[in-house]
């Protein structure tokens, strides 16, 4: 599977953290811009972890995520 296969509001598991995808959005670069990228956003803490779009063909086992199973 790749990311790009992923729908908005999947929880996944990132280097061990638990996080949810929040799908593409518009980021804010400092000295850059704004720009699209893939969002996650891990759970319990205020942090965010992003993609660029062209690393939507990468699959999920290259970048170390998992989807976590629903209950």
């Amino acid at each position: 599977m790749k990311i790009s296969d992923l729908k908005p509001g999947q929880k996944v598991t990132i280097n061990g953290a638990s996080a949810e995808y929040l799908g593409i959005q518009k980021v804010r670069i400092p000295k850059i811009g704004k720009t699209e990228k893939r969002v996650f956003r891990c759970e319990g803490v205020d942090v965010y972890k992003n993609y660029n779009l062209s690393e939507g063909s990468k699959t999920l086992k290259s970048e170390k995520i998992k989807l976590q199973n629903k209950l």
